[in-house]
C-alpha cells in the first residue's frame, strides 16, 4: 500500500489523496505515487515535467515557497 495523488485524466489538479495498492485503477483518473518526504494534498497541481506538486496551476509555488 502506498499514498497516491488522484488526478482527473487530462488535468493537473489533485482531486484527492488516497492509500491504495500499487495496482489500483479507476476510470477517469490517473494516480501518482507520493514519495516519502513529498508534500501533496487535494487542490495542489502536478507538474509532469518535473514530477513535483505545486500550490498553483502555473507551477510557481511549492508549499508557500516561490520557486
Amino acid at each position: 500500500m502506498s499514498n497516491y495523488a488522484m488526478i482527473l485524466n487530462n488535468d493537473t489538479e489533485v482531486f484527492n489523496t488516497i492509500v491504495a495498492d500499487d495496482s489500483f485503477i479507476m476510470d477517469g483518473y490517473y494516480f501518482i505515487k507520493i514519495e516519502s518526504g513529498v508534500f501533496c494534498q487535494s487542490g495542489m497541481f502536478y507538474n509532469k515535467d518535473d514530477g513535483l506538486f505545486y500550490d498553483d496551476a502555473s507551477f510557481d509555488v511549492i508549499n508557500g515557497v516561490p520557486q
